[in-house]
């Protein structure tokens, strides 16, 4: 009975229940974040050169939902009101579930090699990150991208967190 309580803690510290639900972990293509921002850039060039001094809001409707190999960095802070209103737009007209901007209120800064994100995650899964990271350590995030929004003359792309994984060590690193 000791072994079987034993067996049993461990797999509750192991699987959080942010993991226990039903994640499409393989509608994620493993993808770098420098790879989305190109895409990003190239899909908008021609609007960004037609209207170069224009507010914008670029809305995405294929959020093309990635798997992102970056370093945890620790800090985190709360989400602009620029960039909170532009996640409750998106969520407004893109989204299924009603409540899903709200699930948004923090965002972590992360690295991919010398570049810095920052990172809208759900509140549901940020409160793991304590729990199962700590600084430096490589983190696998599945995120999707809705779009951007313009930012002292440059568009600044935002991509939802929406679940995470430590890495195994046997896993090799984003391509």
């Amino acid at each position: 009975m000791k072994k079987f309580a034993l067996i049993f803690s461990f797999l509750l510290l192991t699987f959080s229940p942010a993991r226990a639900q039903d994640f499409p972990w393989n509608d994620f293509e493993r993808r770098t974040l420098q790879g989305l921002v190109k895409i990003n850039v190239a899909e908008d060039a021609d609007d960004l050169k037609r209207y170069p001094d224009k507010g914008q809001l670029v809305f995405r409707g294929k959020i093309m939902p990635s798997v992102v190999r970056l370093t945890y960095t620790g800090q985190l802070r709360r989400i602009s009101g620029e960039r909170k209103k532009f996640i409750e737009l998106w969520a407004g007209a893109y989204s299924q579930t009603q409540d899903y901007a709200a699930m948004f209120e923090t965002e972590f800064l992360f690295k991919e090699e010398a570049q810095e994100y920052w990172l809208p995650v759900q509140s549901q899964v940020a409160k793991y990150f304590d729990k199962e990271l700590k600084k430096g350590d490589a983190v696998d995030l599945y995120m999707i991208r809705p779009g951007g929004l313009m930012e002292k003359d440059k568009l600044d792309w935002i991509f939802l967190v929406e679940e995470f994984q430590k890495p195994k060590e046997t896993d090799s690193p984003s391509p």
